[in-house]
């Protein structure tokens, strides 16, 4: 299944008015998030395969305004649309060209990671709105995923967690571990933080986890069943990763 037409799909039983995991979000406002990056990132490809000049894509705080305005079940009607336009033109797109990479779209990246990148935020976000269930671990266990946050979104990833780090001058190595799979390294130095995909090899400090709750983990997430992740860290180190994987 699509990321996208899974959250989608989820919708259905999600009141407008639900308070979601994401921090002073209600669906109805998560719902005005994707959509309007996603008309966004639709209106920018859609220039570029026309030969128009490219409009900017723009910040949230000045794109979202305008649909969490909207009328619940037309801003509803509206994610739809703008998912299936921004799925149609990225896919005339790659056509053309599997490595194309327009820099006014977007944040600059190829075309096919933007892609990768809006079916990460269906499936973050679908947990923000369900929780724990089986769709969720099928989807967010997806190595593209991971794979695509850990190579371009790094920096982003670890920037508020480093800024509230309770010992920056300490440094850090853990190992986000998931049996069959490369360790996620978490390496802090100096106050500059780092991730990377590595074989796994010993570490004094891991984290242990099924894929889909690592990369819940990444994003500042925990999932509701701790059962799933498991630390041999001291209390206090424990306490200084989940700082700072934060998210954003």
């Amino acid at each position: 299944m699509r990321e996208a037409d899974a959250f989608l799909q989820t919708l259905a039983s999600v009141p407008p008015d639900a308070v979601t995991a994401c921090r002073g979000w209600t669906a109805h406002e998560l719902i005005a998030h994707l959509a309007s990056g996603a008309d966004a990132l639709a209106d920018q490809v859609e220039a570029h395969l026309q030969g128009r000049p490219v409009p900017e894509f723009g910040a949230w705080q000045v794109r979202e305004p305008p649909y969490r305005a909207m009328d619940d079940g037309a801003l509803r009607r509206r994610l739809e649309a703008a998912e299936a336009r921004m799925t149609t033109a990225f896919r005339a797109a790659l056509t053309i060209d599997p490595d194309l990479t327009v820099p006014a779209v977007g944040w600059g990246l190829p075309i096919v990671e933007l892609d990768t990148h809006l079916r990460q935020e269906f499936a973050i976000h679908r947990w923000d709105l369900t929780g724990d269930d089986e769709i969720g671990v099928e989807l967010l266990g997806r190595p593209a995923l991971l794979s695509h946050s850990v190579r371009l979104l790094s920096d982003s990833l670890l920037r508020v967690g480093l800024e509230r780090d309770p010992e920056p001058g300490e440094p850090l190595t853990v190992r986000l571990r998931c049996a069959g799979a490369p360790d996620l390294l978490l390496a802090v130095r100096d106050g500059v933080g780092a991730l990377s995909l590595e074989t796994p090899a010993d570490c004094a400090d891991v984290v242990e986890s099924d894929p889909a709750a690592r990369l819940l983990l990444l994003w500042g997430r925990r999932p509701a069943d701790s059962r799933r992740v498991r630390s041999n860290l001291s209390p206090q180190r424990l306490a200084r990763v989940q700082t700072i994987l934060a998210g954003y």
